[in-house]
């Protein structure tokens, strides 16, 4: 048998290679340099290189390593939105002690690390890539989450989101699972011929389409899966708690709307009410719960919940309009948020 490799476009890989080749450099030069700012001036000359080759990449459409990858506008614009959340932290992080403690490179190349796994996210269009750009992106944030290790609340911080994630994790792979099995392909075309040819009422996909957006609502903060992200965002640093809070969001929802409306569009008046429905109860649970908070990081946790609420709209309507709405509200959460945080962190 002969192995046949998959043709690579490297110019549309460009921005993950660039991504790659930066957390490399910021690691190699932790051990030949000490200096945070070394470490500082290597991630943020990665993130505008990578920036870079997304607007050089602007207007192209083409499918990526087989298939694996789909390099468009949808993607390169959530790719930018991450890269610049990851742009905007990295001076915070100079002030922040948990990064003094944990070696300034390797915090920084654990930033970068999750910015890869986002842009690798916003461009998957396989259930195989979707799965390890989301653990890609995840488990550095564990880490990030706990690198504190003066205050217990990080600590704590860390070992929820590390938790809470694996159970979210878990139950999207089992959602995609199922989602294979009765559909019989992990690319998100083969998915919706799948479903097209009288699929979109059997149990199994029924199930993984269930679980997969179960899945996702662990991920994005979606009531009733909200619970971990109050404390959560206020026990981890707060420089990556705005990364999280903005750059998450943008990576996740857009890998949404790749699944939901592009492999699961044959079934959307299976999963429309129920998205509907959980839009509306974020909304209420996000503002109510607002309310009494007294901690500015947890009444911002609680506001990203409201907030997700108003992005799943843009997926219920499971239209190219809605998708465009909700790549802009993306921007504008994050024009918005990450001054918030600032503030938070260098009052």
């Amino acid at each position: 048998m002969t192995f046949t490799a998959p043709e690579i476009d490297y110019a549309g890989l460009s921005p993950v290679i660039a991504l790659t080749g930066g957390v490399c450099a910021v690691l190699l030069a932790g051990l030949v340099s000490p200096s945070r700012w070394t470490a500082s001036v290597l991630t943020l000359a990665t993130l505008g290189t990578a920036a870079g080759l997304c607007i050089w990449q602007w207007g192209e459409a083409a499918d990526l390593v087989a298939g694996a990858l789909r390099l468009d506008d949808l993607g390169l614009a959530v790719s930018l939105i991450a890269i610049g959340a990851a742009a905007f932290v990295t001076p915070l992080t100079l002030r922040e002690p948990a990064a003094q403690r944990a070696r300034h490179a390797d915090f920084q190349a654990l930033l970068l690390c999750s910015t890869l796994g986002m842009v690798l996210l916003a461009q998957a269009q396989n259930l195989i890539a979707l799965f390890v750009g989301l653990e890609l992106l995840s488990v550095p944030l564990y880490v990030l989450c706990g690198s504190a290790l003066h205050r217990p609340q990080s600590l704590e911080s860390g070992l929820k989101y590390l938790i809470v994630g694996s159970l979210g994790s878990a139950t999207l792979l089992y959602g995609l699972a199922f989602i294979y099995g009765g559909s019989g392909s992990t690319d998100f075309t083969g998915i919706r011929e799948g479903i097209e040819g009288g699929l979109f009422d059997d149990p199994v996909v029924l199930i993984g389409i269930a679980l997969a957006g179960a899945g996702f609502a662990f991920k994005v903060s979606l009531a009733p899966f909200h619970q971990w992200t109050p404390d959560v965002y206020q026990g981890a640093p707060t420089p990556v708690t705005a990364f999280m809070a903005v750059a998450t969001k943008a990576a996740a929802f857009c890998v949404f709307v790749r699944l939901f409306e592009v492999a699961l569009g044959p079934a959307a008046d299976d999963w429309q009410p129920a998205l509907a429905a959980v839009a509306a109860v974020s909304i209420a649970v996000g503002n109510i719960g607002a309310l009494g908070q007294d901690s500015l990081k947890r009444l911002l946790g609680y506001s990203g919940i409201a907030q997700a609420g108003y992005m799943l709209t843009g997926i219920v309507v499971a239209s190219e309009l809605g998708a465009k709405a909700l790549v802009f509200y993306l921007a504008a959460y994050a024009v918005m948020n990450l001054p918030a945080f600032a503030v938070i962190a260098i009052r």
